[in-house]
Parts: C-alpha cells; sequence; structure tokens
C-alpha cells in the first residue's frame, strides 16, 4: 500500500503550483500526493499531512515549465480550473501535470486526454470558470468614488479576479480601479500604471465608496440611454433571463 501524503495548500495559483512543485518529489517516490486548499474537513488515518507556504519562485519554475513543455494554452486552461471552486482542483492539477510531463504522446494535446478522470475534470472546472468570467467582462461596471477612484462591486461563483484583472488593466492602464469580490471580500487593485494586484479579505469603508456629484450624472444618462434603445414591443424577458440572469442585475447600473 502506497503511502499518501496531503499537502495543505493557499486556494490560489501560486498555492497550488507550490504544492505540486514541493508533492513532484513525493510522486516520484512512489507516493499517492493530494493537494488540500486548506484545512481538510476530516482527517484520515495512515496519512500524512503537510502545510505548503507559498513559494513565488517555486511556483514560478512550475509555470515556465508549463508553458516551455506543454504550450500557453494549456497553461491557461490550468488558470481557469485553479479558478473554480471544486476542492479537489489541485490534486486534478498535479496529476494532470505529471500525466503530461511523462514524456508520452504529444504533450502539448494533454489536456484532450478525457480519459483520464483528473483532466476530465479539469475540462469541466476550466468551462465553468471560463463562462462565468466571459459574462462578467460584459457585466462590470465601474463608478467613480471619493479620490478619484473607480470602483466596482461583484458576486461571482468562482474566484474569477485573477482572470479578470489582464482585461481591464489593459483597457484602464492611466486609472486607480479596484473590483470587490464581496462573495470572499477579496479586492482586485490597480494603481494607475502600476500592475494589478489582489488583497485578500479586504474589509471596506461604506463611507469611502459614496459616489462624487459628477457620477450621479452619467449614471442617470446612462439609465436613460439604456431606456431609449428599448424596443417595448419586442420585449422577450425569457430571453433576457438567459442572457442576463438576476443574480447579475444587482451590480449593473442600468437595474439599479
Amino acid at each position: 500500500m502506497e503511502e499518501k501524503y496531503v499537502l495543505i495548500c493557499s486556494d490560489s495559483l501560486e498555492g497550488i503550483f507550490t504544492g505540486v512543485y514541493d508533492g513532484w518529489k513525493l510522486g516520484n517516490r512512489g507516493m499517492q500526493v493530494v493537494l488540500s486548499m486548506g484545512q481538510p474537513r476530516q482527517t484520515e488515518f495512515f496519512c500524512q499531512y503537510q502545510t505548503v507556504d507559498v513559494d513565488p519562485q517555486k511556483a514560478e519554475k512550475v509555470a515556465r515549465t508549463i508553458r516551455r513543455e506543454l504550450g500557453q494554452d494549456t497553461y491557461e486552461q490550468l488558470c481557469y480550473a485553479a479558478c473554480s471552486t471544486q476542492e479537489d482542483k489541485g490534486t486534478c492539477i498535479y496529476y494532470a501535470l505529471r500525466e503530461g510531463l511523462s514524456g508520452k504522446g504529444n504533450r502539448r494535446c494533454v489536456l484532450e486526454n478525457l480519459k483520464n478522470p483528473y483532466i476530465l475534470k479539469i475540462s469541466k472546472m476550466r468551462q465553468t470558470v471560463w463562462h462565468e468570467m466571459h459574462r462578467f467582462l460584459g457585466f462590470v461596471r465601474f463608478r467613480e468614488i471619493k479620490n478619484g477612484i473607480l470602483f466596482s462591486e461583484i458576486g461571482p461563483d468562482n474566484p474569477i479576479l485573477p482572470l479578470l484583472g489582464p482585461h481591464f488593466a489593459d483597457r484602464l492602464p492611466g486609472e486607480n480601479w479596484m473590483i470587490y469580490d464581496e462573495n470572499r471580500r477579496d479586492a482586485l487593485i490597480h494603481p494607475a500604471g502600476k500592475p494589478c494586484y489582489i488583497r485578500r479579505q479586504a474589509f471596506l469603508e461604506t463611507q469611502r465608496l459614496e459616489g462624487v456629484q459628477k457620477d450621479e450624472v452619467y449614471v442617470a444618462l446612462w439609465k436613460e440611454f439604456c431606456r431609449s434603445i428599448s424596443v417595448s414591443e419586442r420585449e422577450n424577458l425569457r430571453a433576457q433571463r438567459q442572457n442576463l440572469p438576476h443574480k447579475y442585475r444587482k451590480y449593473l447600473t442600468e437595474f439599479c
């Protein structure tokens, strides 16, 4: 019976990649490796538990290896899977990488091997996260608050803030803006002209989030624009609910 190791990792891309790095040597010694996102709810007998601290250098080595050996597309798909809420995502990524780097077949097509149960789970996680991220690219609404900061609040099912960062940083490079995930209390912060970063467990002061007066004018203009382009005779509420579910509407200016 092979010995089992549970590596307790941070629930982040860097945390998972650090766990992959530390678990690789254990796997080479024939150990069964499980990557747990945070402390497991239940412990098992005859199992070794080891806490893995995030190490940016180890994580970057794993990321470079994935890009070089498996390709940029595989790396991006693993990034989507890492933003899933599935508890076993770290373990799936670990064993998918062991499959891809084993030297069998075309490495860059490793995620097409859906016969592998870990890779099949990654495919499902990636698809779920991608669909939600794609929707929020269009649903994010910024409003100006004090000090000229652009602020947006969202409530995604999955922790997709790292995926939203590059999109909005490319479109608003010279602005100070922030996207706040109210479900996890995480904030994606972008200082003007600098890279984005995520602040975990960010508690916001309500009085600092009050909009400036000129912002209210633009809100009114936007609502009037949305009203004016609507054609009541062609209104289709069923199609609206499919394309814009109610759970997103509380974050949209035109529905507030």
